[in-house]
């Protein structure tokens, strides 16, 4: 019985050895496969092959997929350049300078300085213009408009004839492209500085007769026969017109041209002179008056017209006089302008500190 047992033990052994053998047969088969790889991948990294694939068309589940991902990326381009677009335009809108109230009185006009009569006249000006204006002596206003009134009467020497023009011509060429100008010579009555416009003042005494490029006839009297008060006759509707000029080298010329004439009338009269240029159509935004006296000069009726044709600034100069200082400075401070004294030499000096202190200057005013 005891044989019989250990007979019918012996085959299980041999089982279990046969398993253990193939079990490690096959770890070292294993092991000898990832030692391979280990060695051959890094040869294969080292010289790759070009493999070309034929891919076919693709699934409708991969192009609404594609779809899908191209919509994406479209609006993700837009939202991007449509924020790049706002973006550039708040910087334009930062960077923007505001063109001037043209009605007010500036220090920061924009001139060409004293150059020939060529194309250098600047750009913009007006109303969507930037940094429009004007220059006399040394006073420098914003406008679109600017209009000129300039004492032209018997009683101006031939230096103050001469540096009149002088300043008038540098002030015109100082003017920018897209604004507009007239320039009104006056004594006992006014005439336009443009071809065609005449005045006669020998035929009659105290009579000054006018005539514009059409043939009208205006006619200016002294009903008192004195230098310093002129009637219309007619009705102020009936004053001498002219057109706005627009800034450009040929315009500039032909007046200056009319200025360098340097023809001189008779009387004096602050307020017929006035009422010309207030018949502008538009109104002017700037008048820029000179006198080297006084006559019709009560600035009551002045500022009144003023008021009732469309209220631009009136800045007032005194031609080498302090004759009407104060009037020359009422007429001024009720437009929101400014008065100055014009010296010999062609200098200037403010007209309200000058009425502060008059002895301080006495020795510049002769």
């Amino acid at each position: 019985m005891f044989i019989t047992a250990v007979e019918t033990a012996k085959p299980k052994d041999a089982g279990k050895k046969t398993g253990a053998i193939a079990t490690a047969i096959i770890v070292h088969v294993v092991l000898a496969l990832v030692f391979a790889l280990i060695v051959v991948l890094p040869s294969m990294r080292d010289e790759p092959e070009i493999v070309a694939a034929i891919i076919g068309p693709p699934t409708r589940q991969e192009q609404q997929m594609q779809k899908k991902s191209v919509a994406k990326q479209a609006s993700m381009t837009s939202a991007s350049a449509a924020s790049a677009m706002k973006n550039l335009m708040r910087a334009n809108a930062a960077a923007v300078i505001a063109a001037p109230e043209v009605t007010k009185t500036s220090t920061s006009a924009v001139g060409l300085g004293e150059g020939d009569f060529g194309g250098g006249f600047g750009v913009g000006g007006g109303s969507g213009g930037m940094g429009s204006g004007a220059t006399f002596f040394g006073m420098k206003s914003a406008g679109k408009r600017i209009l000129f009134v300039l004492d032209f009467s018997g009683s101006l020497s031939k230096d103050q004839v001469n540096l009149t023009v002088e300043e008038t011509t540098r002030a015109l060429k100082s003017l920018q492209a897209g604004m507009q100008y007239q320039v009104i010579r006056f004594a006992g009555g006014g005439v336009f500085a443009w071809p065609g416009w005449k005045v006669d003042d020998k035929t009659v005494k105290f009579d000054n007769l006018v005539t514009d490029p059409q043939g009208k006839k205006y006619r200016f009297y002294a009903p008192k026969k004195n230098y310093t008060d002129f009637e219309f006759d007619g009705p102020d509707a009936g004053l001498p017109k002219e057109k706005w000029l627009d800034v450009g080298s040929a315009n500039i010329k032909k007046t200056v041209d009319i200025l360098e004439e340097k023809q001189t009338f008779l009387g004096t009269d602050w307020l017929m002179a006035l009422k010309v240029a207030h018949g502008m159509d538009p109104p002017p935004d700037v008048i820029y008056f000179m006198s080297d006296g006084t006559g019709g000069n009560a600035p009551a009726p002045i500022l009144s017209y003023n008021r009732a044709h469309g209220k631009p600034v009136i800045n007032t100069f005194a031609m080498q006089t302090t004759q009407g200082a104060k009037e020359f400075a009422a007429v001024a401070d009720g437009t929101k302008g400014k008065f100055m004294i014009v010296l010999k030499n062609g200098d200037t000096i403010d007209g309200a500190d000058y009425l502060k202190d008059p002895a301080k200057y006495k020795n510049k005013i002769k």
